[in-house]
């Protein structure tokens, strides 16, 4: 998840394009070979730059395995450049030089360039740029910061720049993801410095990366800032992320409570943010957690009814399931979807004829549901039946011959079906009997028209 952030920062603070030319000397053909680079030219920085820009973009597609695959990559450059990356860092003929220089060195994963990027960072003759671009750098460094000897140095320079008051609010945020990847307890860090921008910053962008900051780091010191000042905040997005972070701190004595209030705000993406964050505390209260996610399936907004339905597949608490199939008729797909996904994680094989429902999503008109529901299907059963439907219904009719409806009115007359979805998509079936009583036992409504003329507006006159 840090990783993740401090990634997506690259294309929010927008990583140097290269235009500038170069005053270092080329590598000869004997240190190429030698994989000891000690410079690097223009057209490789800008390969670089690309690599990292596509990094972004499949962070932020939410690409696993393309960011997998280029964060590679870019380690695998970066440390092979590594020595000529340092020479590029003090290139005073070229700003971008040294602002790219600073985020791939990051890359290495080697703790020796820790102290030249937070020497760039506390250089105040540095353009911002090259200084946001050391802390990104330094973000991408992980747990080597904690490790890092002089740690309280590192820990101060990260604090300065978060509490600058002339630095930008993407110099601001780097500084704190930077202070939240090199965070360790052990060492008596504080999160003093993050408090401060959650409750003082005027950025909004800072304060909820601030906010984020502390949930990541799990420190229960934060639980009553963000439980009593976060989720009663007037802006949204700092409810909302409010409750991210309270889902990730182990205190469920004061947590829990204060989730359980924020599932009930009047805005629908706090609730969703707060349902999902209290299925995490499951394990310490599974009644009152179970309870408020069945509630949720219910919320009159879409997307709370979705992150629902999701989290009672994690806490994997099999009383849900009946919940979940009557979720599969609600008449918005991606809710359909997710109850589909979610049952194809809590039905274990022993009770695969619960799983029947899911064979009439096969039909469904929305395309996630009907894969949904088909890779349910081979979860449970561990059978292949593609998506024709029939086969499915034939397998399961064979098993479990109770469920087939050709045996249950046995050799007895069948009634009339009709058959038809209902408002809410869900399918509904009456039979010609059930309408035909439910019309004897209705009291018959009056519609004969009232004899009195009513008032029109108009002059009423006799014809003639």
């Amino acid at each position: 998840m840090r990783a993740k952030l401090s990634v997506i920062l690259f294309l929010l603070a927008g990583v140097a394009l290269l235009g500038a030319g170069c005053s270092s000397t080329p590598a000869t053909d004997e240190e190429a070979d030698a994989g000891r680079h000690s410079y690097v030219d223009d057209e490789t920085l800008e390969a670089f730059d690309r690599d990292l820009r596509d990094l972004a973009f499949a962070v932020n597609r939410a690409n696993e395995k393309e960011e997998r695959a280029l964060h590679t990559k870019i380690s695998e450059s970066a440390r092979l450049y590594q020595k000529a990356l340092i020479s590029a860092l003090y290139d005073d003929s070229s700003t971008a030089r040294r602002a790219l220089a600073a985020v791939m060195l990051g890359f290495t994963g080697d703790a020796t360039v820790i102290s030249p990027l937070i020497e760039k960072l506390n250089d105040e003759d540095e353009p911002e740029r090259v200084r946001l671009n050391a802390a990104l750098g330094l973000s991408t460094m992980g747990d080597k910061l904690r490790d890092y000897d002089p740690h309280k140095t590192l820990m101060s320079a990260l604090s300065a720049q978060m509490q600058n008051r002339e630095a930008s609010y993407n110099m601001r945020r780097a500084a704190i993801m930077s202070y939240a990847v090199a965070f360790d307890g052990a060492q008596n860090d504080s999160i003093l410095p993050l408090r401060d921008r959650f409750l003082s910053d005027p950025d909004v962008r800072v304060q909820i990366a601030a906010i984020t900051a502390m949930g990541d780091i799990g420190d229960t010191n934060a639980v009553p800032d963000l439980a009593v000042v976060g989720l009663d905040h007037p802006e949204p997005d700092i409810r909302a992320a409010s409750a991210v972070a309270l889902g990730k701190i182990a205190d469920p004595t004061r947590v829990l409570p204060a989730l359980s209030a924020a599932c009930l705000d009047d805005n629908a993406l706090v609730r969703r943010q707060a349902v999902d964050a209290i299925s995490k505390h499951y394990g310490s209260d599974p009644e009152r957690v179970y309870a408020t996610l069945i509630t949720g399936l219910s919320d009159f907004d879409e997307r709370v009814r979705e992150s629902s339905a999701l989290a009672l597949s994690r806490i994997n608490d099999a009383r849900a399931i009946d919940s979940l199939l009557q979720a599969t008729g609600d008449r918005v797909a991606l809710v359909r979807e997710a109850a589909a996904f979610s049952l194809g994680e809590l039905i274990t094989p022993d009770r695969e004829k619960e799983a029947f429902p899911l064979v009439e999503l096969l039909s469904d008109q929305n395309p996630g549901v009907q894969a949904a529901a088909l890779n349910s299907l081979w979860r449970i059963t561990k059978e292949d039946f593609g998506s024709e439907q029939t086969r499915w219904q034939k397998y399961f009719y064979t098993k479990y011959p109770e469920i087939d409806p050709a045996n249950i009115y046995g050799d007895g007359p069948r009634p009339r079906v009709t058959s038809g979805i209902s408002n809410s998509g869900a399918r509904r079936t009456t039979t010609t009997s059930q309408r035909t009583n439910t019309q004897r036992t209705q009291p018959r409504t009056n519609t004969t028209r009232p004899q009195q003329s009513r008032n029109t507006g108009r002059t009423n006159t006799t014809r003639r």
